[in-house]
């Protein structure tokens, strides 16, 4: 059985946890994001993913406009938005943004395919807020978007969100078995590696994770559902984001990787973060919870 890599996250009870952003430029230097307690009295304007295919193909691929924006009801000491962008189960696209003394951010990047495809794309949104003395906080908030895009030879290039044809019918549940295989492999050969019975976890792939802003996750409060959400995008931004520490200590870039499975343990002490490396290999990050040791 191998031994889980910690997200190295804090727990439940304890308010302050580090966010460390390791951003490199020419001199070295190295920016560190400090994840606060959540401040209520700030909100998000807007914020926005979206997914959008291009009318024309390029080089007989088809193009998928992908953007995100974010505003802040008031300039923040920093603002951070990170988007992953998954195609049919794997992440094929990353990014991240950070500026000081704002409160608005926007990113936009364009991903090509060469045939049909489902694309999850999800954000989260962050901020740090500087109040009056040494008193520190932070916002969040989360946005995404899916959008089925059909290219096949015996068919028009169309996309839709809401499947109303039959024909679109027909491509959802062929696109949605496809994702669901991939990541129920990925599951079955972490359990396998692990020695863990997923029965005994709350399962949520990445791509529904925002339905927990406004339902708390089972046997959580709404507040410690958001505690967790934010420590968990914490925790993804260091060992997934910038790279996946794998078994051997050797770091690899999280591109073709599948999209991360979330299982929430059901006595509340931990919950697991499982995703399959390019090559194959199997990894699972933990977080306790409650003040869990």
């Amino acid at each position: 059985m191998k031994k889980y890599l910690f997200l190295g996250i804090s727990a439940l009870a304890i308010a302050v946890s580090a966010l460390m952003i390791q951003l490199q430029n020419t001199n070295s230097t190295e920016e560190t994001i400090t994840f606060f307690p959540l401040n209520d009295a700030v909100k998000y304007k807007s914020a926005s993913t979206s997914l959008t295919l291009q009318k024309d193909k390029k080089n007989n691929k088809h193009v998928v406009d992908w953007k995100v924006q974010s505003t802040l009801d008031q300039d923040a000491y920093l603002r951070q938005d990170m988007g992953l962008l998954f195609v049919n189960g794997l992440l094929k696209g990353k990014f991240a943004k950070w500026e000081q003394e704002t409160a608005d951010l926007e990113q936009q990047d364009f991903i090509s395919r060469g045939e049909s495809a489902k694309y999850d794309a999800i954000t989260f949104h962050y901020s740090e807020l500087h109040g009056d003395g040494d008193r520190i906080t932070s916002s969040q908030r989360m946005s995404d978007d899916m959008l089925y895009v059909i290219d096949s030879p015996f068919s028009p290039l169309q996309s839709f969100s809401v499947a109303k044809s039959k024909q679109e019918k027909e491509w959802k549940k062929v696109l949605d078995q496809s994702v669901s295989n991939t990541l129920n492999k990925s599951l079955s050969k972490a359990e396998k590696t692990y020695d863990f019975k997923a029965v005994n976890y709350i399962t949520v792939p990445l791509d529904t994770i925002r339905q927990y802003e406004d339902q708390p996750l089972k046997g959580f409060t709404q507040k410690e559902t958001a505690n967790i959400l934010g420590k968990l995008w914490e925790g993804l931004y260091k060992n997934y984001y910038l790279g996946i520490k794998k078994s051997d200590g050797t770091v690899v870039n999280p591109i073709d990787s599948t999209m991360p499975m979330i299982l929430v343990s059901r006595d509340k002490s931990h919950l697991l973060v499982v995703t399959q490396t390019a090559s194959g290999e199997s990894i699972v990050l933990k977080q306790l919870l409650q003040g869990s040791d």
